[in-house]
């Protein structure tokens, strides 16, 4: 599958967030660092996303799909676990 393109710095689509997902083998971690990814290059900063940036990457995700919204804590919790 075509990687996804964000249209918006403010929401994600439930059809962006599924395409994410599907990319990502359903890794919801996954699919929040690539939108958080292409959030930074939509608004023109290339950067590698920070906690924060990946968090409400997350957040925008969950909510496209109707589920809760995630705790700061946990994942920065999984993005350590992750980058270890």
């Amino acid at each position: 599958m075509q990687k996804p393109t964000l249209r918006d710095l403010t929401t994600v689509t439930e059809e962006e967030a599924r395409a994410y997902l599907e990319v990502s083998c359903g890794d919801e971690i996954a699919a929040a660092l690539a939108i958080a990814v292409d959030r930074n290059e939509l608004a023109g900063a290339p950067a590698a996303p920070d906690d924060a940036e990946t968090h409400h990457a997350l957040f925008l995700l969950r909510r496209a799909l109707g589920l809760a919204a995630p705790s700061f804590d946990s994942t920065r919790v999984l993005l350590k676990a992750r980058a270890a």
